[in-house]
């Protein structure tokens, strides 16, 4: 339950100043490329730019299902403090 309130966390305190761009890849080790975003309370809606081989647009991932979350656009280290993370002194 821990993993999945991390993963639900992150995205809720996702800034604006961050493009909702990047790659989820789940617990069965399969990429999901994202263009944008939308948060439930059990899962998260991923939105592809573009289909997959399966004509998937639009993907539900559990919270439980993420394994890694990997970001694709450049970002300032100090954009991070809104997700709640912050640096080592």
């Amino acid at each position: 339950m821990e993993k999945e309130l991390t993963w639900k966390m992150l995205f809720q305190r996702w800034p604006a100043t961050i493009p909702k761009v990047g790659i989820v890849v789940t617990s069965l080790n399969e990429a999901i490329a994202f263009s944008n975003f939308q948060i439930a309370e059990q899962m998260v809606l991923l939105e592809r730019d573009r289909p997959d081989t399966s004509g998937a647009r639009s993907i539900i991932v559990p919270w439980s299902q993420i394994a890694i979350v990997k970001l694709t656009s450049p970002i300032d280290p100090a954009q991070f403090k809104d997700m709640g993370f912050k640096p080592v002194s």
